[in-house]
């Protein structure tokens, strides 16, 4: 790989470089949603503790950036350390210099000096032909999308959820329902997810559900626009049963219906789609670039044959 030019530099991003970061970021993707807040806590408050941030400078300012954040991921019946490659970006004004291959380079050798497994990306038209030819990435299993529909008459239903602040800590003593080939998650990354940062952008809904009177599970939502009309984004859920998947997802309709939604959108999830069996929906297939890599080739052949369970709370703009 070329030298970079000797007025372009690479560090390791610190809370001190964030206002440099944000205005990169204005400047050439005209992103108003990123914040010196927002990036402080998605990085250097993130409970998982484990990221790659390095930022490229150009006769003084920021000029180029990669990102990773990762996670634990249950994988074929196994722990995997799983890195989302989240943003590489560089100027105008450095294009052409090789500064985004470096940029890429030293994220994923950071990321594997700290025992990384494989990287999980969902890279724009821009990137994914390069993660391909450059990089040895492979197609994974593309995501599907499906909106369930709100029902009229769940405007008038009896509902069992109370909307939240707090997760209950006695209620994941006992561990959560993992799904396969999905994120591994406890009370502490989703009380930090969902209820820790307020956006002026988007606002975080947390249902806490009960059957008979007994906590049984939480939903996470989103509510935003799609093609014009309210929808309702299934973020995330926590429950111990499976047999109680069905009345979670319920309720987060009727909380959706009450709030005047078309429906709840999740990504491609069988057990959910089992669970749902009978409600209306409108179904998309592979709606999302998904790209996989292993430490070696033989990994990254066992990865892209795998049917992941995302939740949009899993992905982020950044």
């Amino acid at each position: 790989m070329a030298q970079l030019p000797d007025d372009i530099t690479i560090t390791r991003a610190t809370p001190a470089d964030l206002a440099d970061v944000v205005e990169l970021n204005r400047t050439e993707n005209d992103d108003d949603r990123m914040t010196t807040g927002y990036l402080d806590w998605w990085y250097f408050n993130n409970p998982f503790n484990s990221f790659s941030f390095f930022l490229a400078r150009y006769q003084g300012k920021g000029a180029g950036m990669c990102t990773s954040n990762d996670a634990i991921f249950r994988i074929n019946g196994k722990p995997w350390k799983s890195g989302f490659i989240q943003k590489v970006l560089t100027s105008n004004a450095v294009r052409g210099k090789g500064l985004f291959g470096k940029l890429y380079v030293k994220t994923d050798t950071d990321f594997m000096e700290r025992g990384g497994d494989c990287f999980l990306a969902f890279p724009n038209e821009v990137a994914k032909p390069i993660y391909l030819a450059k990089y040895n990435y492979s197609h994974g299993i593309y995501p599907d999308l499906t909106l369930l529909f709100t029902n009229p008459a769940h405007l008038l239903a009896g509902s069992s959820y109370e909307v939240t602040t707090r997760l209950d800590e006695a209620f994941f003593q006992a561990g959560t329902f993992q799904f396969d080939n999905a994120m591994i998650k406890d009370r502490k990354f989703l009380q930090w997810r969902y209820l820790t940062f307020q956006s002026p952008h988007y606002k975080y809904v947390t249902l806490a559900v009960q059957r008979a009177g007994k906590l049984v599970g939480y939903v996470f939502l989103k509510k935003i626009k799609k093609k014009g009309l309210p929808v309702h984004v299934l973020m995330d859920v926590a429950f111990h049963a499976e047999a109680d998947l069905a009345y979670l997802i319920k309720q987060a309709r009727i909380y959706a219906a009450k709030d005047l939604s078309v429906g709840v959108l999740y990504m491609g999830n069988p057990l959910i789609d089992g669970a749902t069996r009978g409600v209306l929906r409108k179904f998309w297939p592979n709606q999302f670039d998904f790209l996989v890599k292993g430490k070696n080739q033989g990994e990254t052949d066992e990865l892209a044959k795998v049917k992941f369970n995302f939740f949009f709370g899993d992905l982020d703009f950044v």
